[in-house]
């Protein structure tokens, strides 16, 4: 793994992890004397490191100190552990009463990744397992997400995104995509119909914070035949503990969006 190994990133690191455990500020010298690195090369590092909000430099005495970035990041990570932790119960109890397989997503720059699963009594084609990742757009969870993005940020996926067909069912015509997540918004829900895995159908709804940002989605997910047959309860389920989920963190649902 070392030969891809990045060495000026590898030193930022080792400069950041240094300031942390000495738990004050150390100037250009005497990290300098303590990495080897030559002192226009810790410059170089702590000013890149600066501009971006992780190191802070003192003014008066020219010394660096970790910056506010780092308890964001600490804030977010916990965060997320929190919704897993209190999105469970719920997530055990919609697939006891739908017998399907359930999952917790978040989102990240166009991706979506399994954070939590509950497998259904029912069988399932789904091989899906914590921590994979899939293309927003081929999935019920990815759809919300998209829905729920600033305008900007929308445009700006759909002005870069590549449609790869992933199934024949998979769309990959950019007005189809831009119809469906228009939907999403309508409707408070999100489906793939067979689009990332043949014979899976999954139906998604979001969870909302008390700043009506969308923080996570849940899902149902089947066999295509038994989860349409009876797509109208799972629908009404989802919705429901979903909205029981965003609840939890001072959120309801709100789908006051401008069309696309």
């Amino acid at each position: 793994m070392d030969k891809y190994k990045l060495q000026s990133v590898d030193n930022a690191l080792m400069i950041v992890d240094m300031i942390s455990e000495e738990g004050t500020e150390l100037g250009i010298s005497e990290i300098s004397r303590r990495t080897n690195l030559g002192k226009s090369t810790v410059h170089r590092l702590l000013s890149t490191l600066g501009s971006r909000g992780y190191v802070i430099q003192n003014s008066d005495t020219g010394k660096y100190k970790l910056g506010i970035k780092f308890v964001n990041i600490a804030a977010g990570i916990l965060n997320n552990q929190n919704i897993i932790k209190e999105c469970r119960p719920y997530l055990e109890e919609l697939s006891f009463i739908t017998g399907e397989t359930i999952h917790l997503s978040f989102y990240n720059n166009g991706e979506i990744t399994f954070v939590d699963k509950i497998k259904g009594k029912n069988p399932s084609v789904m091989g899906s397992v914590i921590g994979s990742v899939k293309s927003a757009y081929t999935t019920s969870m990815g759809k919300v997400f998209l829905a729920y993005l600033s305008e900007q940020a929308l445009h700006d996926y759909l002005e870069n995104v590549v449609l790869r067909p992933y199934t024949p069912y998979t769309i990959t015509n950019i007005e189809e995509l831009k119809e469906n997540i228009e939907k999403v918004r309508a409707q408070g829900y999100g489906e793939d119909q067979q689009e990332a895995e043949e014979g899976l159908v999954c139906i998604a709804a979001p969870i909302f914070d008390r700043g009506g940002e969308v923080i996570s989605a849940i899902s149902v997910s089947g066999a295509a035949s038994r989860i349409n047959e009876n797509k109208a309860h799972i629908v009404e389920q989802v919705k429901k503990y979903a909205a029981i989920c965003s609840k939890s963190f001072g959120g309801t649902f709100n789908s006051n969006r401008k069309k696309l």
